[in-house]
């Protein structure tokens, strides 16, 4: 059944493609990408799964440079143990983009914020505080570009952050987010000269 579907979705995608405008923005100067995903985070150090709403906006300032903002917000896990109680995380950094017709693979460095508080411990008599932790994600990510609009995405992104509280021992939160769905995106410089 899961077959069926995939090769429908492929067959649907080459089809698009095949019709579409040959001159499709992949990658060039003030184009405008975004998307909201729903995004599970593989915890490294522990047998935790977090679940995340992520979303991402990238302007591009040439065919192969671009800069990218994200934001996820935690919205729980799945585990036996729940490990924090938040670990939602904003980051800013550049990407550098290889394309081939309407594939665009990306990969960048972004720097950040998690806003992060362990869950409560049966030991201890208070919650351990609400703290602003440094980090730092290397992302990867692979675009097919349907329409002007519209593109197919997968991303992989690894972070590296780490709580130290006054209540407990430093606590890795090292993680691997994936996420994958469709965006938008919006070729500004066209619009402008009318295409």
């Amino acid at each position: 059944m899961v077959t069926r579907i995939l090769c429908a979705a492929a067959a649907l995608m080459l089809g698009m493609a095949a019709r579409a405008q040959d001159d499709v923005p992949v990658a060039e100067p003030l184009l405008v990408r975004g998307s909201v995903a729903i995004s599970p985070g593989f915890m490294l150090q522990q047998p935790v799964t977090n679940i995340y709403v992520a979303g991402k906006l990238e302007v591009f300032t040439d065919k192969r440079i671009s800069l990218r903002g994200e934001g996820m917000w935690y919205i729980g896990d799945q585990g036996d143990v729940g490990l924090l109680e938040q670990n939602s995380q904003i980051a800013f950094g550049p990407f550098v983009h290889l394309t081939h017709r309407r594939l665009d693979l990306a990969l960048g460095l972004e720097p950040g914020v998690s806003l992060t508080r362990p869950a409560r411990d049966s030991l201890q008599n208070e919650a351990a505080p609400l703290r602003a932790l440094p980090s730092m994600s290397l992302c990867a990510g692979l675009t097919f570009v349907v329409w002007d609009y519209f593109q197919f995405f997968i991303d992989a992104r690894y972070t590296h952050a780490r709580y130290t509280g006054p209540y407990s021992a430093a606590v890795p939160l090292d993680e691997l987010v994936i996420g994958a769905g469709l965006g938008w995106q919006l070729p500004v410089k066209r619009l402008g000269r009318g295409k």
